[in-house]
Protein backbone atom coordinates (compact mmCIF):
# COMPACT_ATOMS: atom_id res chain seq x y z
CA UNK A 1 0.00 0.00 0.00
CA UNK A 2 1.21 3.80 -0.49
CA UNK A 3 0.43 6.14 2.16
CA UNK A 4 0.19 9.59 2.31
CA UNK A 5 -0.80 12.55 5.00
CA UNK A 6 -1.99 15.73 4.04
CA UNK A 7 -3.56 18.49 5.75
CA UNK A 8 -5.39 21.96 5.01
CA UNK A 9 -4.17 24.48 7.60
CA UNK A 10 -7.59 27.18 6.96
CA UNK A 11 -9.94 24.22 7.77
CA UNK A 12 -7.80 23.00 10.63
CA UNK A 13 -8.41 18.90 8.80
CA UNK A 14 -5.69 16.41 7.98
CA UNK A 15 -6.34 12.94 6.76
CA UNK A 16 -4.11 10.21 5.67
CA UNK A 17 -4.70 8.53 2.04
CA UNK A 18 -3.75 5.16 1.15
CA UNK A 19 -4.14 3.47 -1.88
CA UNK A 20 -2.44 0.46 -3.76
CA UNK A 21 -0.61 2.10 -6.77
CA UNK A 22 1.21 5.87 -6.91
CA UNK A 23 -0.93 7.20 -9.86
CA UNK A 24 -4.38 6.10 -7.71
CA UNK A 25 -2.61 7.86 -4.53
CA UNK A 26 -1.72 11.20 -6.82
CA UNK A 27 -5.59 10.80 -8.10
CA UNK A 28 -6.91 10.35 -4.64
CA UNK A 29 -4.53 13.44 -3.36
CA UNK A 30 -5.97 15.27 -6.04
CA UNK A 31 -9.65 14.72 -5.30
CA UNK A 32 -9.11 15.39 -1.52
CA UNK A 33 -7.73 19.00 -2.29
CA UNK A 34 -10.14 19.71 -4.27
CA UNK A 35 -12.68 18.86 -2.42
CA UNK A 36 -11.07 20.74 0.44
CA UNK A 37 -10.76 23.55 -1.89
CA UNK A 38 -14.19 24.05 -2.55
CA UNK A 39 -15.36 23.47 1.45
CA UNK A 40 -12.51 26.25 1.87
CA UNK A 41 -14.47 28.70 -0.32
CA UNK A 42 -17.75 28.08 0.84
CA UNK A 43 -16.38 28.47 4.36
CA UNK A 44 -14.94 32.27 3.33
CA UNK A 45 -17.65 33.11 1.88
CA UNK A 46 -19.86 32.64 4.88
CA UNK A 47 -17.35 34.30 7.08
CA UNK A 48 -17.75 37.28 4.64
CA UNK A 49 -20.95 37.22 4.98
CA UNK A 50 -21.33 37.19 8.84
CA UNK A 51 -18.54 39.76 8.64
CA UNK A 52 -20.69 41.34 6.93
CA UNK A 53 -24.30 40.73 8.94
CA UNK A 54 -21.95 41.73 12.02
CA UNK A 55 -20.99 45.38 10.37
CA UNK A 56 -24.20 45.94 9.18
CA UNK A 57 -25.41 45.41 12.85
CA UNK A 58 -22.47 47.43 14.14
CA UNK A 59 -22.85 50.62 11.80
CA UNK A 60 -26.85 50.59 12.75
CA UNK A 61 -26.43 50.42 16.54
CA UNK A 62 -23.95 53.38 15.64
CA UNK A 63 -26.11 55.00 13.48
CA UNK A 64 -29.22 55.43 15.69
CA UNK A 65 -27.05 56.19 19.00
CA UNK A 66 -25.76 58.89 16.56
CA UNK A 67 -29.26 60.00 15.92
CA UNK A 68 -30.14 59.58 19.41
CA UNK A 69 -27.48 61.96 20.49
CA UNK A 70 -29.24 65.06 18.73
CA UNK A 71 -32.19 63.84 20.05
CA UNK A 72 -31.10 64.79 22.91
CA UNK A 73 -28.50 67.88 22.35
CA UNK A 74 -31.00 69.97 24.83
CA UNK A 75 -30.87 67.27 27.54
CA UNK A 76 -27.18 66.49 27.44
CA UNK A 77 -26.41 70.24 28.09
CA UNK A 78 -28.74 70.65 31.05
CA UNK A 79 -26.44 68.35 33.23
CA UNK A 80 -23.02 69.73 32.69
CA UNK A 81 -21.42 72.65 34.16
CA UNK A 82 -20.92 75.74 31.60
CA UNK A 83 -19.71 78.27 33.42
CA UNK A 84 -15.66 78.50 32.33
CA UNK A 85 -13.10 76.75 35.37
CA UNK A 86 -10.73 79.51 35.93
CA UNK A 87 -8.85 77.20 37.60
CA UNK A 88 -8.33 75.01 34.62
CA UNK A 89 -7.13 78.19 32.86
CA UNK A 90 -4.04 78.65 35.41
CA UNK A 91 -0.79 77.61 33.84
CA UNK A 92 0.33 75.52 36.95
CA UNK A 93 3.21 73.20 35.58
CA UNK A 94 6.23 73.00 36.97
CA UNK A 95 9.95 73.14 35.34
CA UNK A 96 11.00 69.72 34.23
CA UNK A 97 14.61 69.94 33.36
CA UNK A 98 16.92 69.59 36.48
CA UNK A 99 19.79 72.25 37.47
CA UNK A 100 22.98 70.71 36.45
CA UNK A 101 25.42 69.79 38.79
CA UNK A 102 29.43 70.45 38.71
CA UNK A 103 30.02 66.63 39.47
CA UNK A 104 28.41 65.58 36.09
CA UNK A 105 30.68 67.93 34.09
CA UNK A 106 33.64 66.32 36.13
CA UNK A 107 32.51 62.92 34.92
CA UNK A 108 31.75 63.83 31.63
CA UNK A 109 34.94 65.14 30.94
CA UNK A 110 36.78 62.64 32.92
CA UNK A 111 38.74 64.90 35.42
CA UNK A 112 40.84 62.66 37.27
CA UNK A 113 41.04 62.81 41.19
CA UNK A 114 43.30 64.40 43.17
CA UNK A 115 46.46 62.66 43.80
CA UNK A 116 49.27 64.83 45.15
CA UNK A 117 51.78 61.80 45.58
CA UNK A 118 51.55 61.25 42.86
CA UNK A 119 51.55 64.68 41.25
CA UNK A 120 54.42 65.63 43.68
CA UNK A 121 56.66 63.43 40.86
CA UNK A 122 54.69 64.22 37.69
CA UNK A 123 53.71 67.73 37.40
CA UNK A 124 52.43 67.33 34.13
CA UNK A 125 49.70 65.26 35.69
CA UNK A 126 48.70 68.18 38.06
CA UNK A 127 48.61 70.56 34.46
CA UNK A 128 46.63 67.71 32.77
CA UNK A 129 43.91 67.70 36.12
CA UNK A 130 43.17 71.10 36.14
CA UNK A 131 42.81 71.98 32.78
CA UNK A 132 40.16 69.00 32.57
CA UNK A 133 38.78 70.50 35.85
CA UNK A 134 38.50 74.22 34.42
CA UNK A 135 36.89 72.73 31.07
CA UNK A 136 33.89 70.94 33.14
CA UNK A 137 33.54 74.36 35.15
CA UNK A 138 33.13 75.98 31.79
CA UNK A 139 31.16 73.99 30.40
CA UNK A 140 29.09 73.62 34.02
CA UNK A 141 28.86 77.48 34.41
CA UNK A 142 27.31 77.82 30.81
CA UNK A 143 25.18 75.02 31.60
CA UNK A 144 24.09 76.67 34.62
CA UNK A 145 23.93 80.07 33.16
CA UNK A 146 20.99 78.02 29.92
CA UNK A 147 19.34 76.54 32.93
CA UNK A 148 18.38 79.20 34.39
CA UNK A 149 17.81 81.25 31.58
CA UNK A 150 15.34 78.98 30.24
CA UNK A 151 13.68 78.58 33.63
CA UNK A 152 13.20 82.27 34.07
CA UNK A 153 11.55 82.24 30.60
CA UNK A 154 9.35 79.72 31.71
CA UNK A 155 8.27 80.98 34.80
CA UNK A 156 7.97 84.54 33.36
CA UNK A 157 5.71 82.96 30.39
CA UNK A 158 3.30 81.09 33.23
CA UNK A 159 3.29 84.27 35.15
CA UNK A 160 2.11 86.07 32.29
CA UNK A 161 -0.41 83.33 31.03
CA UNK A 162 -1.92 83.79 34.96
CA UNK A 163 -1.59 87.38 35.20
CA UNK A 164 -3.76 87.12 31.77
CA UNK A 165 -6.73 84.44 33.37
CA UNK A 166 -7.07 86.84 36.57
CA UNK A 167 -7.49 90.25 34.01
CA UNK A 168 -9.44 88.40 32.06
CA UNK A 169 -11.95 86.76 34.90
CA UNK A 170 -12.01 90.51 36.72
CA UNK A 171 -12.84 91.73 33.49
CA UNK A 172 -15.82 89.11 33.11
CA UNK A 173 -16.90 90.28 36.45
CA UNK A 174 -16.90 93.89 35.99
CA UNK A 175 -19.00 93.37 32.80
CA UNK A 176 -16.22 94.80 30.37
CA UNK A 177 -17.97 94.53 26.61
CA UNK A 178 -14.76 92.82 24.95
CA UNK A 179 -14.10 90.50 27.57
CA UNK A 180 -18.04 89.35 28.42
CA UNK A 181 -18.02 88.85 24.57
CA UNK A 182 -14.75 86.56 24.52
CA UNK A 183 -16.10 84.76 28.24
CA UNK A 184 -19.26 83.83 26.23
CA UNK A 185 -17.58 82.88 23.10
CA UNK A 186 -15.49 80.21 25.66
CA UNK A 187 -18.91 79.07 26.62
CA UNK A 188 -20.31 78.21 23.56
CA UNK A 189 -17.05 77.40 21.79
CA UNK A 190 -16.65 74.28 25.24
CA UNK A 191 -19.72 73.21 24.52
CA UNK A 192 -19.72 69.39 23.43
CA UNK A 193 -21.78 68.48 20.18
CA UNK A 194 -21.56 65.05 18.72
CA UNK A 195 -18.95 63.86 16.06
CA UNK A 196 -19.58 65.34 13.12
CA UNK A 197 -20.87 68.40 13.99
CA UNK A 198 -19.22 71.72 12.18
CA UNK A 199 -19.69 74.63 14.86
CA UNK A 200 -19.24 78.32 14.19
CA UNK A 201 -20.65 81.31 15.55
CA UNK A 202 -20.06 84.61 16.66
CA UNK A 203 -21.34 86.55 19.96
CA UNK A 204 -21.45 90.16 20.84
CA UNK A 205 -22.49 92.00 24.01
CA UNK A 206 -24.71 95.53 23.65
CA UNK A 207 -23.89 97.11 26.90
CA UNK A 208 -26.84 99.62 27.11
CA UNK A 209 -29.34 96.83 27.03
CA UNK A 210 -27.06 94.14 29.01
CA UNK A 211 -27.98 91.76 26.17
CA UNK A 212 -25.90 89.12 24.21
CA UNK A 213 -26.10 88.49 20.47
CA UNK A 214 -25.32 84.97 19.36
CA UNK A 215 -25.09 84.40 15.60
CA UNK A 216 -25.09 80.75 15.53
CA UNK A 217 -24.60 78.24 11.89
CA UNK A 218 -27.36 75.57 12.34
CA UNK A 219 -26.62 72.62 10.60
CA UNK A 220 -28.47 72.35 7.46
CA UNK A 221 -30.68 69.23 6.43
CA UNK A 222 -27.86 67.15 4.51
CA UNK A 223 -25.36 67.61 7.99
CA UNK A 224 -28.20 66.53 10.54
CA UNK A 225 -27.99 62.32 10.44
CA UNK A 226 -30.94 60.44 9.28
CA UNK A 227 -29.87 56.65 8.39
CA UNK A 228 -31.93 53.51 10.70
CA UNK A 229 -30.65 51.16 9.14
CA UNK A 230 -27.80 49.37 7.37
CA UNK A 231 -29.11 46.46 5.90
CA UNK A 232 -27.42 43.29 4.54
CA UNK A 233 -28.80 42.01 1.36
CA UNK A 234 -27.53 38.50 1.02
CA UNK A 235 -28.82 37.92 -2.67
CA UNK A 236 -26.51 40.83 -3.64
CA UNK A 237 -24.00 40.46 -0.85
CA UNK A 238 -23.76 43.84 -0.42
CA UNK A 239 -25.25 46.34 2.58
CA UNK A 240 -27.72 49.18 1.81
CA UNK A 241 -29.20 52.12 3.49
CA UNK A 242 -32.47 53.00 4.77
CA UNK A 243 -33.15 56.86 6.26
CA UNK A 244 -36.34 58.16 7.74
CA UNK A 245 -39.38 58.78 5.89
CA UNK A 246 -39.79 62.34 4.96
CA UNK A 247 -42.10 63.53 7.09
CA UNK A 248 -40.21 61.64 10.17
CA UNK A 249 -37.36 63.71 9.76
CA UNK A 250 -38.58 66.77 8.43
CA UNK A 251 -39.91 66.81 12.27
CA UNK A 252 -36.68 65.21 13.79
CA UNK A 253 -35.22 68.31 11.75
CA UNK A 254 -36.74 70.77 13.23
CA UNK A 255 -36.62 69.62 16.62
CA UNK A 256 -33.22 69.38 16.43
CA UNK A 257 -32.86 73.61 15.40
CA UNK A 258 -35.06 74.30 18.58
CA UNK A 259 -32.96 72.13 20.68
CA UNK A 260 -29.88 74.03 19.29
CA UNK A 261 -31.34 77.48 19.77
CA UNK A 262 -32.87 76.39 23.75
CA UNK A 263 -29.31 75.10 23.93
CA UNK A 264 -27.35 77.64 23.40
CA UNK A 265 -29.29 80.73 25.33
CA UNK A 266 -29.04 78.17 28.28
CA UNK A 267 -25.34 77.62 28.22
CA UNK A 268 -24.70 81.36 28.61
CA UNK A 269 -27.16 82.60 30.94
CA UNK A 270 -26.12 79.50 33.31
CA UNK A 271 -22.81 80.05 32.93
CA UNK A 272 -23.40 83.92 33.78
CA UNK A 273 -22.41 83.98 37.45
CA UNK A 274 -21.86 87.41 37.57
CA UNK A 275 -25.17 88.05 36.42
CA UNK A 276 -23.65 90.77 33.73
CA UNK A 277 -26.53 89.56 31.02
CA UNK A 278 -30.25 90.24 31.25
CA UNK A 279 -31.18 89.59 28.14
CA UNK A 280 -29.88 86.87 25.19
CA UNK A 281 -31.18 87.21 21.31
CA UNK A 282 -30.28 83.78 19.06
CA UNK A 283 -30.32 84.09 15.69
CA UNK A 284 -29.94 80.74 13.79
CA UNK A 285 -28.16 80.60 10.42
CA UNK A 286 -28.08 78.35 7.77
CA UNK A 287 -26.07 77.88 4.22
CA UNK A 288 -27.95 76.55 1.62
CA UNK A 289 -28.24 76.96 -1.83
CA UNK A 290 -31.25 78.45 -3.48
CA UNK A 291 -32.30 75.46 -6.40
CA UNK A 292 -34.06 78.00 -8.51
CA UNK A 293 -30.71 80.13 -8.92
CA UNK A 294 -27.86 78.23 -7.97
CA UNK A 295 -26.93 80.62 -5.82
CA UNK A 296 -25.06 80.47 -2.50
CA UNK A 297 -27.08 82.20 0.35
CA UNK A 298 -26.87 82.81 4.12
CA UNK A 299 -29.69 83.27 6.08
CA UNK A 300 -31.61 83.46 9.18
CA UNK A 301 -34.42 81.11 9.76
CA UNK A 302 -34.75 81.49 13.98
CA UNK A 303 -34.88 84.17 16.17
CA UNK A 304 -35.86 83.90 19.39
CA UNK A 305 -35.05 87.08 22.46
CA UNK A 306 -35.47 85.29 26.28
CA UNK A 307 -34.68 87.40 29.28
CA UNK A 308 -32.92 85.79 32.50
CA UNK A 309 -35.98 85.83 34.18
CA UNK A 310 -38.11 84.15 32.16
CA UNK A 311 -35.70 82.19 30.77
CA UNK A 312 -34.37 80.36 33.71
CA UNK A 313 -37.89 79.92 35.34
CA UNK A 314 -38.56 77.18 32.63
CA UNK A 315 -37.85 73.39 33.75
CA UNK A 316 -36.14 72.66 30.50
CA UNK A 317 -36.10 68.93 31.10
CA UNK A 318 -39.95 68.76 30.27
CA UNK A 319 -40.39 71.62 28.04
CA UNK A 320 -41.61 70.27 24.23
CA UNK A 321 -38.74 72.12 22.40
CA UNK A 322 -40.86 73.53 19.39
CA UNK A 323 -43.90 74.57 22.13
CA UNK A 324 -41.26 76.58 23.99
CA UNK A 325 -40.42 78.27 21.51
CA UNK A 326 -43.29 79.37 20.10
CA UNK A 327 -44.24 80.10 24.19
CA UNK A 328 -40.87 82.50 24.16
CA UNK A 329 -42.77 84.49 20.75
CA UNK A 330 -39.78 82.70 18.39
CA UNK A 331 -39.15 83.85 15.53
CA UNK A 332 -39.82 81.53 11.84
CA UNK A 333 -41.23 81.55 8.75
CA UNK A 334 -42.90 78.29 8.37
CA UNK A 335 -41.34 74.35 8.56
CA UNK A 336 -37.67 74.85 9.45
CA UNK A 337 -36.72 72.18 6.62
CA UNK A 338 -38.07 74.57 4.33
CA UNK A 339 -35.31 77.24 5.49
CA UNK A 340 -37.57 79.98 5.27
CA UNK A 341 -35.71 83.40 6.13
CA UNK A 342 -37.04 85.40 8.94
CA UNK A 343 -35.27 88.87 10.09
CA UNK A 344 -33.90 88.62 13.75
CA UNK A 345 -35.32 89.77 16.20
CA UNK A 346 -31.74 91.80 16.92
CA UNK A 347 -28.78 91.46 14.45
CA UNK A 348 -24.93 91.59 15.26
CA UNK A 349 -23.37 94.11 13.76
CA UNK A 350 -20.54 93.23 12.16
CA UNK A 351 -18.73 96.67 12.11
CA UNK A 352 -17.12 96.05 15.36
CA UNK A 353 -16.52 98.90 17.25
CA UNK A 354 -12.75 97.58 17.57
CA UNK A 355 -11.91 98.01 13.87
CA UNK A 356 -10.64 101.12 12.40
CA UNK A 357 -10.08 102.75 9.16
CA UNK A 358 -7.55 101.60 6.97
CA UNK A 359 -4.07 103.30 6.77
CA UNK A 360 -1.94 102.83 3.43
CA UNK A 361 1.46 101.87 4.20
CA UNK A 362 1.53 99.14 1.12
CA UNK A 363 2.04 101.65 -1.49
CA UNK A 364 5.36 103.31 0.39
CA UNK A 365 6.99 99.87 1.13
CA UNK A 366 9.82 99.95 -1.11
CA UNK A 367 10.72 103.37 0.88
CA UNK A 368 10.55 101.35 4.70
CA UNK A 369 14.96 100.17 4.88
CA UNK A 370 13.55 97.55 7.26
CA UNK A 371 10.37 96.44 8.72
CA UNK A 372 11.76 95.30 11.91
CA UNK A 373 12.23 98.68 13.06
CA UNK A 374 8.95 100.62 11.07
CA UNK A 375 6.42 101.98 13.86
CA UNK A 376 4.49 98.86 15.60
CA UNK A 377 1.19 100.47 14.16
CA UNK A 378 2.42 101.03 10.46
CA UNK A 379 3.53 97.13 10.10
CA UNK A 380 -0.39 96.24 11.74
CA UNK A 381 -1.71 97.93 8.85
CA UNK A 382 0.89 96.88 6.48
CA UNK A 383 0.34 93.07 7.53
CA UNK A 384 -3.49 93.92 7.18
CA UNK A 385 -2.91 95.29 3.63
CA UNK A 386 -0.25 92.57 2.47
CA UNK A 387 -3.51 89.61 3.55
CA UNK A 388 -6.41 91.83 2.00
CA UNK A 389 -4.41 90.96 -1.41
CA UNK A 390 -4.15 87.29 -0.22
CA UNK A 391 -7.92 87.20 0.57
CA UNK A 392 -9.41 89.03 -2.76
CA UNK A 393 -9.15 86.41 -4.62
CA UNK A 394 -11.87 84.63 -2.83
CA UNK A 395 -13.98 88.23 -1.89
CA UNK A 396 -12.91 88.07 2.06
CA UNK A 397 -12.86 90.96 4.03
CA UNK A 398 -10.23 92.23 6.02
CA UNK A 399 -10.00 94.61 9.08
CA UNK A 400 -7.83 95.77 11.18
CA UNK A 401 -8.39 96.75 15.11
CA UNK A 402 -7.67 99.75 17.03
CA UNK A 403 -3.98 100.52 18.66
CA UNK A 404 -5.94 99.42 22.43
CA UNK A 405 -5.66 96.00 20.71
CA UNK A 406 -8.92 95.45 22.39
CA UNK A 407 -9.39 91.28 22.65
CA UNK A 408 -6.15 91.25 21.80
CA UNK A 409 -6.64 91.20 17.51
CA UNK A 410 -4.49 92.92 14.87
CA UNK A 411 -6.93 92.26 11.76
CA UNK A 412 -9.79 89.78 10.98
CA UNK A 413 -10.64 88.18 7.82
CA UNK A 414 -14.07 87.46 6.90
CA UNK A 415 -14.36 84.66 4.14
CA UNK A 416 -17.73 84.87 2.60
CA UNK A 417 -17.03 81.11 1.56
CA UNK A 418 -20.12 78.54 2.83
CA UNK A 419 -17.46 75.46 3.26
CA UNK A 420 -14.02 77.15 3.24
CA UNK A 421 -15.00 80.51 4.84
CA UNK A 422 -15.21 81.58 7.87
CA UNK A 423 -13.53 84.34 10.56
CA UNK A 424 -9.63 84.21 10.28
CA UNK A 425 -7.88 86.03 13.31
CA UNK A 426 -4.84 87.91 12.11
CA UNK A 427 -2.05 89.36 14.71
CA UNK A 428 1.22 91.05 13.58
CA UNK A 429 4.10 91.07 15.74
CA UNK A 430 6.64 92.96 14.92
CA UNK A 431 9.44 91.54 17.03
CA UNK A 432 13.32 91.52 16.84
CA UNK A 433 13.89 88.09 19.17
CA UNK A 434 11.92 84.90 19.08
CA UNK A 435 8.69 85.20 19.40
CA UNK A 436 7.34 83.76 22.97
CA UNK A 437 5.30 80.46 22.94
CA UNK A 438 2.60 82.59 25.11
CA UNK A 439 1.78 84.76 22.23
CA UNK A 440 1.11 81.82 20.18
CA UNK A 441 -0.95 80.41 23.13
CA UNK A 442 -2.71 83.68 23.20
CA UNK A 443 -3.82 83.46 19.94
CA UNK A 444 -4.82 80.06 19.88
CA UNK A 445 -7.43 80.97 22.86
CA UNK A 446 -8.42 84.20 21.12
CA UNK A 447 -8.87 82.12 17.82
CA UNK A 448 -11.61 79.76 20.22
CA UNK A 449 -13.14 82.92 22.11
CA UNK A 450 -14.00 84.75 18.95
CA UNK A 451 -15.21 81.62 17.05
CA UNK A 452 -12.50 81.55 14.19
CA UNK A 453 -11.64 79.30 12.42
CA UNK A 454 -8.03 79.66 12.02
CA UNK A 455 -5.46 81.77 13.30
CA UNK A 456 -2.74 83.72 11.96
CA UNK A 457 0.63 84.46 13.70
CA UNK A 458 3.22 87.03 11.41
CA UNK A 459 6.55 88.20 13.04
CA UNK A 460 9.39 89.72 11.29
CA UNK A 461 11.78 88.07 13.73
CA UNK A 462 11.34 84.22 13.90
CA UNK A 463 9.70 81.05 16.33
CA UNK A 464 11.12 78.79 18.28
CA UNK A 465 10.45 74.71 18.34
CA UNK A 466 7.94 75.15 21.57
CA UNK A 467 6.15 77.16 19.22
CA UNK A 468 5.72 75.03 16.48
CA UNK A 469 5.29 71.88 18.60
CA UNK A 470 2.34 73.84 20.21
CA UNK A 471 0.92 75.03 16.23
CA UNK A 472 0.66 71.65 15.63
CA UNK A 473 -2.62 70.07 15.04
CA UNK A 474 -4.02 73.62 15.55
CA UNK A 475 -5.67 75.46 12.88
CA UNK A 476 -2.68 77.91 13.53
CA UNK A 477 -0.06 79.19 11.13
CA UNK A 478 2.88 80.76 12.03
CA UNK A 479 4.47 83.00 9.52
CA UNK A 480 8.04 84.20 10.08
CA UNK A 481 10.87 87.03 8.87
CA UNK A 482 11.56 84.66 6.07
CA UNK A 483 7.94 83.51 5.13
CA UNK A 484 6.66 87.33 4.90
CA UNK A 485 9.58 88.45 2.61
CA UNK A 486 8.15 85.37 0.43
CA UNK A 487 4.94 86.95 0.65
CA UNK A 488 5.52 90.34 -0.26
CA UNK A 489 7.64 88.78 -3.38
CA UNK A 490 4.97 86.88 -4.22
CA UNK A 491 3.30 90.51 -4.76
CA UNK A 492 6.09 91.76 -6.38
CA UNK A 493 7.35 93.84 -3.66
CA UNK A 494 11.02 93.71 -2.55
CA UNK A 495 11.60 94.12 1.51
CA UNK A 496 14.42 93.84 4.14
CA UNK A 497 13.90 92.45 7.44
CA UNK A 498 17.19 93.41 9.28
CA UNK A 499 16.70 92.32 13.02
CA UNK A 500 17.73 94.58 15.55
CA UNK A 501 18.53 92.36 19.00
CA UNK A 502 18.72 94.67 21.57
CA UNK A 503 15.02 96.40 20.60
CA UNK A 504 12.21 95.80 22.64
CA UNK A 505 9.81 93.73 20.85
CA UNK A 506 5.93 95.22 19.66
Amino acid sequence: MFRTHISNRYLKEDKVIAAKTQWELEQKVKKQKQRWKEKELKAKEQTEVEKMKAMAIADTKGALEHIEEYRNLLHFSLHRKHALDWDKLYNKDTYQDEEPELETFIELINVPKEDKFIEFFFSSLTTKRLTKQKEAERQYHNAYTDYHSAKNEFLNEQKEINESVDQFKLAYEESIPPFLERYFGAVINQSTYPKGFEKNFNVQYVSDAKALVIDFDLPGPKKVPDIIEYKFVLARKEITLRTMKKKEFEEHYEDIIYQLTLRNIYECFSSDYASTTELIVFNGWIHGVDTSTGQDFHSCIVSLQATRSEFLSLNLEKVVPKDCFRNLKGLNAGALYQLAPVRPIMELNRDDKRFVESKEILAEINSIPNLAAMPWEDFEHLVRQLFEKYFATVGAEVKVTKASRDGGIDAVAFDPDPIRGGKFIIQAKRYNQVVPISAVRELNGIMGDEGAVKGILVTTSYYGNDSREFAKGKPLTLLDGANLIQMFKDYGYNVRIELRKNEKAN
